[in-house]
């Protein structure tokens, strides 16, 4: 009568336990990546001076307003 109906042998073992595998790797991997993003989000935030800083040194501000932003500031 043959082998119907009693389970899918040892190579459908093997993709169920590569599937069960493949599933955790996933979800272990985005936890990791979720827990990285909360970790640059919930840094100290920066103060005004070092936010003058650096649009002063990428040009957005001319020397004069950053002397005035850090008088009145500092």
């Amino acid at each position: 009568m043959g082998n119907y109906g009693y389970g899918m042998g040892y190579g459908g073992m093997f993709f169920g336990l590569l599937f069960w595998i493949l599933i955790i790797v996933v979800a272990y991997l985005l936890i990791k990546w979720l827990v990285e993003q909360n970790k640059t989000r919930g840094g100290q935030e920066k103060s005004a001076l070092e936010i003058a800083k650096e649009r002063y040194a990428k040009g957005e501000i001319t020397d004069e307003e950053f002397e005035e932003i850090k008088k009145r500031l500092v």
